[in-house]
């Protein structure tokens, strides 16, 4: 039995995307993705936890850190993390949350590689690519047109139904029939005498049925449905409507343009309006008298896959077909005429269209420049566009009013973007992992009898061991027990489950990959994998009571970007609020690594107080072997001046580097002398005459405590591409019966001092892959891997000159695209033997994945 990081799991989802209109994401409420939470509760402290960057503080502006949780006080409102660092131009990239309700800079879920969607590039089959390869029907589902197949999901029962079409059905598009059938057509990518054959799915049981064959080859043309419910379908090669009762079809007058890469709509008097072809050319189609006519000519050349969208007032928005323009156009039917239409914030190539509202439409296109599949918005009524910065869409996507559906690298990965935030908001990632000791122990007995029941500890079953590497996201992330060492969280059939300190820990995961709404800085592109944990001193042996009013907060911060970061500073956030909120102090110990807020008086009033002898609260750090030093303190007041709440992102990283708005140190006040840290005196915590004096708080504003917020710092550091960071601390509450507040921090100080020492030399911390414990093999060089022998007869390896540091997965493809093997390289292994001499010689595409590995390589079969 070993302790492992998570590796590749290879379950396929489909991806949706919400509305920008805060509708319901699915059909039923329950599937919608919320703002995860959960309680630290197992101790003497009920801490709120929420799935990103913010602790204690929910969206509802419910403080959330109650101690003693019998007692209902809090003491503390609101805590977060702020990072910063500069890149190797000197641009500032600096992400930062303060208050969950008042937006955020984190985004639920782990940071997704960035990888081109590689839209017919030689890796991707042209089916995926297609604009119409995916479909909301409306019975709810989601259809998903692949090579060879198709694939149906039902978001309100999570199953799904998958059917595998003839082989030669590897050039499709599928558009939905009144009757809720589906209609899909196979073309010929070449050659004209072929014909394109069409098939009529039943939607009750979706049985793939005998095909029937067209009159033309449609290649990359288009298809609608008429106003009769026939299909119109209008190729290079001729025009014809077939009848899906009937399984009939007849020739119809060809277009005067007979092109490819074309788009029609069907307009609101039942005629068709056709574009994409030479001389700017449209043509509109009566089907009553079966003749096309021309209409108005474009104001620029659309031959390359242009997109007609029919708006709600009846004119038709005409976008792409010119990667060379940004200018869109506006088909008025009443008129019959076109007239300029917004420009666009980019250039599109192939890209789909979604109708969010009567007003906002979103655009899923290729960039040209960087082939990432992107969304942009264009809002009708200012006629502004914007792109949004999430990367890895692919173009097959459907909509269903203010409902989408979009694919990514891996093509069915549950996926959901709120266009509200433009963030990516994922299913899975909408939650905080809970698991207790207890829990732990019941599942190991009930595996070991055989009568697991997930209902009892759902959490163990969804624990996020495995990543999606397909999607993008690590091998590793939340720590586990492989009871096999097969490198798969299963604790169904393995009885594998969670690792954590405690006894209690919760687990999530956040990353910096969307807009900034806080700081307006440059986005900083790291992954945030936070344990938070605590001890339950009736069941563990503890060394101080202290202990069970502590909770503890285990922070790996890496840095997903391939460039190094310098002069990183990360802080934690915090708003002190001992019980009521106004009458509070804050202080520092640099030679105990510690951020502390007490009361500012002997009574703390009101009925949100903890009266008289009031408690402490400190946020200690715990050395890691990592980080190992708290840098700096500094405070800054609830107002507007050049001391008060930071605005911009020079602001936080200011702050984080003690320094105020307007650039000047933060100075020690009895010497003017720059200084790291904020008020460190002491003024007497444990009596009269014991302290050393010094800055204090206490002493400087002479117990008139005001609101303000204090930042701990810890750094600077330089962060290379895809090292991690790991910071650890204690946030520990003491409440002394002496010397009024101070004698809290008196005590606040010895019980820290004591966790310190429990954590640094007793706790158990292996599920922690700390820095300090033997480093793990670094990873795989792309200039090491080989593929021996290549050309080979079926039988070859793939190997890396020294092991692996983390799982990688392994694809072979064939040149349609296909998935013909797929395995895995486990971490510690240096290669892989792979036996497929059951494939037919040719030219195969072998593509490796892995936590910090994209690489792909050319094998040949030859006999």
């Amino acid at each position: 039995m070993r302790i492992r990081t998570s590796t590749l799991n290879t379950v396929y989802l489909i991806v949706y995307v919400v509305s920008l209109l805060g509708v319901s994401c699915l059909q039923a409420p329950a599937q919608c993705p919320s703002q995860g939470s959960a309680n630290l509760d197992v101790n003497q402290v009920n801490a709120t936890i929420n799935n990103s960057a913010e602790l204690f503080w929910d969206l509802n502006a419910h403080a959330g850190y109650a101690v003693p949780k019998s007692y209902d006080r809090h003491a503390t409102f609101a805590s977060s993390l702020w990072v910063g660092g500069l890149d190797p131009m000197g641009g500032l990239h600096v992400a930062a949350s303060t208050y969950r309700q008042q937006g955020d800079e984190f985004y639920a879920g782990p940071y997704r590689h960035q990888t081109p969607y590689n839209c017919g590039r030689g890796i991707e089959t042209p089916a995926q690519c297609l604009v119409d390869g995916a479909l909301w029907l409306s019975s709810g589902k989601v259809m998903h047109i692949l090579p060879g197949a198709f694939q149906v999901f039902d978001p309100v029962t999570g199953t799904k139904v998958t059917r595998y079409l003839p082989p030669n059905f590897l050039k499709l598009r599928a558009l939905e029939l009144p009757s809720g059938q589906v209609a899909i057509i196979w073309w010929h990518p070449t050659q004209q005498a072929v014909r394109s054959q069409i098939m009529v799915i039943d939607t009750s049981n979706f049985l793939v049925p005998v095909s029937d064959t067209l009159l033309y080859n449609h290649q990359e043309g288009s298809m609608v449905v008429l106003p009769n419910g026939n299909v119109l379908l209008i190729g290079p090669f001729g025009v014809e409507e077939f009848n899906p009762v009937t399984h009939t079809t007849q020739a119809r007058a060809a277009r005067g343009s007979a092109v490819v890469r074309q788009d029609a709509v069907v307009l609101g008097n039942g005629w068709v309006f056709a574009t994409g072809g030479p001389a700017n050319g449209t043509e509109l189609y009566d089907p009553l008298t079966d003749t096309w006519q021309p209409g108005p000519s474009l104001l620029l050349p659309r031959t390359s896959y242009p997109e007609l969208t029919a708006l709600p007032g009846g004119d038709i928005l005409i976008t792409g077909g010119n990667v060379h323009t940004a200018a869109t156009e506006i088909y008025d039917p009443l008129t019959n005429s076109i007239t300029a239409g917004p420009v666009l914030a980019d250039s599109m190539g192939r890209h789909a269209v979604h109708l969010a509202s009567p007003h906002d439409v979103v655009f899923i296109y290729e960039d040209q420049v960087s082939f990432l599949g992107r969304p942009m918005h264009l809002d009708l009524l200012t006629g502004i566009s914007e792109i949004w910065p999430l990367n890895g869409f692919g173009l097959p996507s459907a909509g269903r009013g203010g409902q989408i559906v979009a694919s990514t690298a891996d093509p069915l990965m549950h996926r959901f973007l709120d266009l509200g935030r433009k963030g990516i908001q994922d299913a899975r990632w909408q939650h905080v992992w809970k698991v207790s000791r207890s829990d732990v122990t019941r599942f190991q007995y009930d595996f070991a009898h055989q009568i697991v029941n997930f209902a009892s500890y759902p959490d163990i079953e969804t624990w996020p061991g495995n990543g999606n590497v397909w999607a993008g996201e690590d091998a590793q992330l939340a720590p586990y027990i492989d009871v096999d060492g097969d490198g798969v969280y299963d604790p169904l059939q393995d009885g594998d489950y969670p690792c954590f300190p405690g006894d209690q820990a919760l687990w999530w995961v956040f990353n910096d990959d969307g807009p900034h709404g806080t700081t307006g800085a440059a986005s900083f592109p790291i992954q945030v994998e936070i344990m938070a944990y605590a001890f339950d001193c009736n069941n563990s042996p503890c060394p101080d009571t202290a202990v069970d009013y502590t909770t503890f907060y285990h922070y790996e911060i890496t840095n997903k970007a391939a460039m190094t970061f310098h002069d990183v500073s990360v802080g934690i956030w915090r708003d002190p609020a001992i019980g009521y909120s106004a009458d509070d102090i804050v202080g520092c110990d640099s030679t105990l690594d510690v951020a502390f807020m007490c009361n500012g008086d002997a009574n703390d009033e009101t009925a949100q107080g903890y009266g008289t002898n009031p408690p402490a609260l400190g946020s200690f750090l715990l050395r890691n072997g990592d980080i190992d030093e708290m840098s700096g303190m500094m405070v800054y007041q609830n107002d507007w001046s050049i001391a008060g709440n930071p605005t911009t992102g020079m602001h936080h990283y200011g702050y984080l580097n003690q320094l105020w708005q307007d650039g000047s140190p933060l100075e020690y006040a009895q010497t003017g002398i720059p200084t790291h840290f904020a008020y460190p005196g002491d003024p007497g915590w444990c009596g009269p005459g014991t302290g050393n004096g010094g800055w204090s708080q206490y002493s400087t504003i002479g117990n008139q405590p005001y609101n303000q917020r204090l930042v701990q710092t810890f750094g600077p550091f330089d962060l290379d591409p895809g090292q991690t960071k790991q910071l650890d601390l204690a946030l520990v509450f003491s409440r002394a019966d002496f010397n009024d507040n101070l004698g809290s921090v008196c005590k606040l100080l010895d019980d820290g001092s004591t966790i310190q020492n429990w954590w640094q030399n007793v706790l158990d911390r292996g599920c922690f892959s700390l820095v300090m414990d033997a480093p793990e093999p670094s990873d795989v060089s792309l200039d090491a891997i080989q593929i021996v022998p290549n050309p080979n007869t079926g039988f070859f390896s793939v190997q890396f000159g020294k092991p692996s540091a983390t799982p990688i997965a392994v694809r072979l493809l064939n040149l349609q695209g296909q998935y013909v093997v797929e395995e895995s390289i486990s971490a510690g292994q240096a290669g892989l033997m792979l036996d497929c001499s059951s494939l037919p010689s040719g030219v195969y595409l072998l593509q490796l994945t892995g936590k910090n590995l994209n690489a792909s390589r050319k094998v040949v079969l030859q006999r």
